[in-house]
């Protein structure tokens, strides 16, 4: 018999042991995660960290002694998504034994209070080393958002492409500024368009703008630019990934927040040719994996990066209940 009860103290140690055994059965098929999270203690220190949020809550699943499965989750509000419930990659786990079915009943417990008091929206970070796993989330009406791939610089080459004519690269400046807010939108716009249909108000363009302003004067970024004369074909920029308690940033690892290609030159290489530049320059920086994300509707993004070699690790699904359920019973 399996019972549901909320996290105690008492709990948190078997519940580290369940992370650490899944982190050990994620790094078959990803080696390049960091390998410490596969000892009880350091897994249990991800755990403690998560529980100290203010707004995190959670339910594990208990047959006789034993703790056989948990979801942490934590209750939010944004702009984007109104209040949502969001879970971690490291907020749930299963013991290897168990059905995965076990996941829809850990969510089915915590999630009927979760609607109860009005959220409607629920978000989570999903491991796809097991595809089982993947499987019980999308059977539970999730859908995908946004994919998150790593590349592993040690298998990149240099491709051998057709130079582009008159295009040169350059490492970014404080004086691109203006032409950083001028190239901010090149995404947000495309993303907006079919089949991706995100959309993108007045008020994010401009902090988008400045975010991407700011990019210039920052001492931390990694930052180029592809030019054809006067003309700006593209950018790319990278930040150093260092998070301890991240289970999956490869050491030495930079992370790809954002690049983009002029809209009029798409379609004519510039991607591949600006991506074999930057790529080069940082395997040459000595750093050993790049990790990048991207919205799944995205075609063009979709297509892209795997096509490079980059290899989707975890993705974030979503699942929007209809909240009618709050009245709505057949009574």
């Amino acid at each position: 018999m399996i019972q549901f009860m909320g996290v105690e103290e008492q709990h948190i140690r078997q519940m580290a042991v369940l992370l650490a055994k899944r982190h050990e059965r994620e790094r078959k098929f990803f080696p390049y995660f960091p390998a410490e999270f596969e000892e009880f203690d350091e897994a249990e220190t991800v755990l403690r960290k998560i529980l100290e949020r203010p707004y995190i809550s959670g339910i594990v699943a208990v047959r006789g002694i034993d703790v056989i499965g948990y979801l942490l989750y934590e209750f939010k509000e944004s702009v984007e998504r109104g209040r949502y419930v969001w879970m971690d990659y490291e907020s749930i786990a299963i013991k290897e034994s168990e059905h995965p079915r076990l996941l829809r009943l850990l969510y089915a417990d915590a999630g009927a209070e979760w609607v109860k008091n009005g959220y409607f929206h629920h978000v989570m970070m999903v491991p796809l080393g097991d595809r089982k796993i993947v499987a019980e989330w999308l059977d539970q009406s999730f859908r995908y958002e946004q994919k998150y791939a790593v590349l592993p610089l040690k298998d990149f080459e240099p491709q051998t492409l057709t130079p582009l004519p008159n295009l040169v690269f350059r490492k970014g400046s404080g004086e691109d500024g203006p032409l950083l807010k001028k190239m901010a939108l090149w995404n947000s716009i495309h993303q907006a368009s079919a089949p991706s249909w995100l959309p993108i108000t007045k008020e994010t363009m401009e902090d988008i703008k400045s975010s991407y302003e700011e990019l210039s004067a920052d001492g931390d970024a990694y930052l180029w630019l592809g030019q054809q004369g006067e003309r700006v074909a593209g950018f790319h920029v990278y930040f150093r990934k260092a998070d301890p308690l991240s289970l999956v940033a490869p050491m030495n690892c930079v992370e790809l927040p954002a690049a983009s290609t002029n809209p009029d030159l798409r379609g004519k290489g510039v991607g591949k040719v600006m991506a074999n530049y930057c790529f080069s320059e940082l395997k040459k920086e000595g750093f050993d994996y790049i990790f990048a994300d991207w919205h799944s509707p995205n075609h063009l993004a979709s297509y892209f990066w795997p096509k490079l070699g980059f290899q989707p690790v975890m993705v974030r699904m979503s699942r929007q209940i209809d909240p009618r359920i709050s009245w709505a019973h057949g009574r």
